[in-house]
């Protein structure tokens, strides 16, 4: 990674805790450097000007190698002294002004709300800390009601406003992008789970000035349900948003690791309820019918897509059961949190956004027009192992990591396809 270096500043002990753990993460294979972030120069970092600059050089050189999974271990184990929100919000510390409410070089299109604690706010935190160290200027657009034409119109409200490279969040702007990639060359896109789709919804080539990004969430998926039937439950359910390639994988993952681990353990009393809500937004609507399902005797529910987790962790929280988070670590949401199927969006974004730069304001050649794919292997998909996150109690990080090298090294394979149900042993009520 080669992060822009116009500004000259000295991090925090625990912002370089948090960066650390980020450059031991996703993409480390391909490309990993320091990141130097911007914050108000405190007593705190006066004092510690030495340190952070030999910290920053250490990390620097670690991530021109591989990482060991016990180095990362130990990086992210630091983490525990850590206060995440304050080191959080020094990293997002805007002192130079860099966000715009028009205007900006960086430019992210959200789909739904841009704060939702999920999906969104992973993809915004990545261009946020990407911006503000490589000091780029950076705004979000909303997308109004939802519908193509919307998505349409913030692309090229974004153009009409000089955007450099703009970002849109998931498969809802895959049409707009496919109409719109060869009529503004100019402009660069990096989208997030989708590729370019023509009018009758089918993959077109992606053009030069287009990147893509996915992610396995199959793996993801797979750990938290296999993890959670290793910890002791039987009884499951997944309420899924909108039937989206990721929401499904998520959800198809869940069911692989859950019935593995039912057979790795010879259970036969196993049942999962399946179930997608058709929203990403809270919903009285889901609240009911979880909360049924815990009544009925489920004991956790992976919760996956945008905000609808807010219902489910209120019926959790109600009725004493557990929930599963989806994209980022959920944990500090509640203690009805058993764990969450998580992948480092804001990394891609970090990596992607920085290869444009670094290539003069475009794609390079092994961006441009592709698609590239992160999963386990780059350390980009998985649940959090921390112990201020690990919530199980009769399950141990290094049983994890057992079942995480296996998925890593390819020892077991998580199918990725959404066409079909996956073919388990275990009760599945769709």
């Amino acid at each position: 990674m080669r992060i822009g270096t116009k500004r000259l500043q000295v991090l925090s002990a625990a912002a370089m805790t948090i960066l650390a753990g980020l450059l031991a993460g996703c993409g480390l294979a391909d490309q990993q450097t320091v990141m130097k972030q911007p914050q108000e120069q405190t007593q705190e970092a006066a004092e510690t000007m030495d340190m952070a600059f030999q910290e920053q050089m250490q990390i620097e050189e670690a991530a021109t190698t591989d990482v060991s999974i016990q180095e990362q271990m130990e990086i992210v184990q630091a983490s525990d002294e850590v206060d995440w929100p304050d080191a959080m919000e020094a990293l997002l510390n805007d002192m130079y002004g860099d966000y715009m409410e028009e205007g900006g070089e960086v430019v992210f299109l959200p789909d739904g709300t841009l704060m939702d604690g999920v999906y969104n706010e992973n993809i915004y935190n990545g261009i946020r800390m990407y911006a503000l160290a490589a000091g780029v200027s950076f705004s979000y657009y909303d997308s109004e009601d939802g519908t193509y034409e919307d998505y349409r119109d913030a692309i090229i409200h974004a153009v009409d406003n000089h955007a450099r490279v703009i970002v849109c969040a998931g498969e809802n702007f895959q049409k707009a992008i496919g109409e719109l990639q060869g009529v503004y060359p100019q402009v660069s896109f990096l989208l997030i789970d989708g590729v370019p789709v023509g009018e009758n919804g089918e993959a077109v080539e992606i053009a030069e000035n287009v990147h893509c990004v996915a992610f396995k969430e199959e793996q993801s998926g797979y750990l938290a349900g296999y993890m959670a039937v290793l910890e002791g439950y039987r009884r499951f359910g997944f309420v899924g948003g909108v039937e989206a390639a990721p929401v499904i994988r998520y959800g198809y993952g869940y069911l692989q690791g859950i019935d593995d681990a039912a057979g790795r353990l010879q259970l036969d009393d196993v049942i999962v309820n399946y179930w997608y809500a058709g929203t990403y937004e809270p919903d009285p609507d889901i609240q009911k019918k979880v909360s049924d399902w815990y009544d009925s005797g489920t004991e956790v529910i992976f919760a996956c897509g945008g905000s609808l987790y807010e219902s489910v962790l209120m019926a959790a929280e109600e009725k004493g059961g557990m929930m599963i988070g989806v994209d980022m670590d959920q944990s500090r949401e509640s203690e009805r949190v058993l764990t969450s199927a998580v992948k480092d969006t804001a990394n891609a974004v970090i990596i992607s956004l920085d290869d444009f730069f670094a290539a003069g304001g475009q794609w390079s050649e092994s961006y441009a027009g592709q698609r590239r794919l992160y999963g386990a292997k780059e350390n980009c998909t998985g649940i959090p192992i921390t112990d201020t996150e690990w919530r199980f109690k009769n399950v141990t990080t290094d049983e994890y990591y057992e079942v995480f090298h296996q998925v890593r090294r390819g020892d077991i394979e998580v199918s990725d396809a959404v066409e079909e149900r996956p073919q388990v042993t275990v009760t599945v009520d769709y």
